[in-house]
């Protein structure tokens, strides 16, 4: 099964996100009219739209998260359930409109919770990351503010604790739309998306659309029709803009199958033809394999049949690990931390040695095609301690300090001779130590290495936080 990358992920929460806002907006007016079908929809959207936006959230602008952030996102689900449920309950089987008043309360407290925790989960970015993302991050903090700030404060508000509104609530819901400009305008900058072309498809088909409304609206007046123009034209707008961003992102998932294998805007030459290579071996070798030892499995009493069983499950590990040892896809979709302990869990598991992996970067955001580099040299330096140093502790830690960022690779095994110059690394046939050496160079970062017979092998390496802003490719995603 397909995975979807990260980019594709926030394309399609945000989607989602859009989508239960303006059925939220197009319910809004019939809802304050008494129309129960109407209420029903707005209260599902209504009660969905905090687990949404923190859905959204949990993959933007970074997908390292505090343990509370998944805690608030998995409350705010069940709230939101149980919120509905009452408030259904209240309007249609119990009719009763003290039920309603207190499932109102909850699900305001519950959008209030959702929109707070993300404001503390993007201010916790600021301290440890460029001036660039930090700008970006206030865009992002403004943006949720001036969204949701209106509908909080004159709405919802002084109608749970006053028993009315300053204003009505389908007049502050507009204020929403600052919240998609903002997400489009950070996820073009980052291309993600190119939300221009968007704004230019449908915007240029709303702006038709609005001129007709507008036009039947004076015709309407002239003549004195009496009609409730405002919901009408408000569930005309919206309808045909929800239908038009529903369109838009099912080509949009298309292009995205489509150009996956040629996006060079992520990969670079080199980069794209291992991914290709890897695609390949998993995608055509490994799969073939699987389905010849699948068929094997149902006859492997006879000796024979039992030797390609052994023979063929052999290949396949081998096949697996070059997928990975080429391009470890799973790195920019897991994110580098979580990676790690996948590696910390293999090596237990494979080779029977306690490893141990410390990960301190706090909220510091570090650009996808880097923690692929990262994920790399971490495996390589590993792998060298389990084959060449028969140790039986490996432990790898990586953190900040004094804006550099911190790699250490210990194990507790047999020392070696260290080389004073990359030309003795290739004479030891050390190539996965060059290869390192390499990739260091280009990040303007440097390593030490210290060795003993007996006390083992340590290396440390430490790459400047202005090389790694360097790799962020304007983009504030991982």
């Amino acid at each position: 099964m397909s995975t979807l990358s990260t980019s594709c992920i926030v394309v399609q929460r945000f989607f989602i996100l859009m989508c239960i806002s303006a059925i939220a907006i197009i319910c809004a007016i019939p809802s304050s009219q008494g129309i129960q079908a109407a209420q029903t929809i707005e209260a599902f959207a209504v009660c969905s739209a905090p687990y949404a936006l923190l859905n959204f959230f949990k993959y933007f602008p970074i997908s390292t998260r505090p343990k509370f952030f998944h805690a608030v996102s998995s409350i705010a689900k069940w709230a939101g359930i149980v919120c509905f449920v009452t408030y259904t309950w209240g309007n249609i089987a119990a009719n009763e409109p003290s039920i309603k008043i207190i499932a109102r309360l909850f699900i305001v407290l519950n959008i209030i919770m959702a929109v707070c925790t993300c404001c503390v989960l993007i201010a916790s970015h600021l301290g440890s990351n460029s001036k660039k993302v930090k700008n970006d991050l206030y865009v992002l903090i403004l943006g949720l503010c001036l969204s949701f700030a209106p509908m909080i404060l004159f709405s919802f508000v002084p109608s749970i604790l006053f028993g009315f509104s300053f204003l009505s609530f389908y007049y502050t819901m507009v204020s929403i739309i600052f919240f998609p400009l903002t997400l489009s305008y950070l996820l073009t900058k980052q291309g993600i998306a190119d939300w221009r072309v968007v704004a230019k498809q449908i915007g240029r088909k709303i702006v038709i659309l609005c001129i007709s409304l507008l036009i039947c609206n004076i015709v309407l007046f002239t003549i004195n029709y009496n009609l409730p123009l405002l919901p009408i034209n408000i569930l005309i707008i919206f309808s045909i803009t929800i239908y038009q961003m529903v369109q838009w992102y099912f080509t949009y998932q298309t292009k995205q199958i489509t150009n996956s294998l040629t996006n060079k805007h992520a990969y670079s030459i080199q980069e794209y033809e291992k991914w290709k290579l890897a695609m390949f071996l998993h995608d055509e070798i490994l799969q073939e394999l699987i389905v010849i030892f699948q068929r094997f499995q149902l006859r492997q009493n006879e000796n024979d049949d039992k030797q390609i069983y052994e023979m063929l499950r052999d290949k396949i590990h081998k096949v697996r690990d070059m997928c990975e040892n080429v391009y470890p896809m799973f790195v920019e979709h897991l994110g580098l931390e979580n990676s790690l302990y996948g590696l910390r869990n293999k090596i237990r598991i494979e080779h029977r040695l306690d490893v141990e992996v410390y990960y301190d970067l706090g909220m510091r955001i570090i650009p996808s095609s880097l923690q692929v580099t990262l994920y790399r040299i971490i495996r390589e330096l590993a792998y060298n301690a389990v084959k060449h140093a028969e140790a039986t502790l490996i432990i790898v830690s990586l953190w900040e300090e004094d804006e550099m960022l911190h790699i250490s690779v210990e194990d507790d095994g047999n020392g070696f001779s260290v080389p004073t110059h990359i030309s003795q690394i290739i004479e030891k046939h050390r190539f996965g130590l060059a290869s390192i050496e390499k990739q260091l160079y280009m990040l303007g970062g440097r390593w030490d290495i210290y060795s003993d017979q007996q006390l083992g092998t340590r290396i440390f390496i430490m790459i400047p936080f202005e090389e790694v802003e360097k790799h962020e490719d304007k983009s504030i995603t991982s």
